[in-house]
């Protein structure tokens, strides 16, 4: 495990990924596609990828999007600190629709991340606290409330890029 590379996994189906395009990364940066199949449980899939990943920070972020700059020196202080820590990323401010602003509130008041948002981890922290959980209507549920029981999230870092409109996970 490299203490200073981040691992960015992008989440989706085998579909929906296929035409993705790995954007380019500084040596300090891994990139993975999730590639989820129908035949394979999606929990046991991410623990298998988590645990092969070299960087001690993971980020799961869903397709087509990417943390900006400011958010890449954020997480890469993080990562070189050494200590457990984790959290997301903000909404986008520039989408206000009704769905998207039910999300935000949601997001706020629960204190839980949308699939949209994205979030990060130390690796050592994911597998103490079990790993995933149950990856179900909200992915990062059970995971955020794992992470809970040892300790606070960061405070959320700036909305992710969004290179399409489309983030649906499982789309074919």
């Amino acid at each position: 495990m490299n203490q200073e590379l981040i691992t960015y996994i992008i989440l989706g189906s085998y579909e929906r990924l296929r035409g993705l395009k790995k954007p380019s990364l500084s040596d300090k940066e891994e990139y993975i596609l999730a590639n989820f199949t129908n035949n394979k449980s999606l929990e046991e899939s991410l623990d298998k990828i988590i645990s092969s990943s070299k960087g001690n920070l993971i980020v799961l972020l869903p397709p087509s999007t990417l943390p900006n700059t400011k958010s890449k020196e954020v997480l890469k202080k993080i990562s070189m600190i050494d200590q457990s820590s984790w959290g997301w990323f903000q909404f986008d401010e520039r989408k206000n629709n009704f769905i998207q602003n039910l999300k935000k509130i949601s997001s706020s008041i629960r204190s839980i991340p949308n699939i949209e948002q994205g979030i990060y981890f130390t690796k050592r922290l994911y597998f103490s606290v079990g790993g995933i959980g149950k990856f179900g209507i909200s992915p990062f549920n059970e995971l955020s409330k794992r992470f809970y029981s040892r300790i606070d999230p960061q405070n959320p870092l700036p909305a992710l890029i969004i290179r399409t409109k489309n983030l649906d996970l499982f789309q074919k």
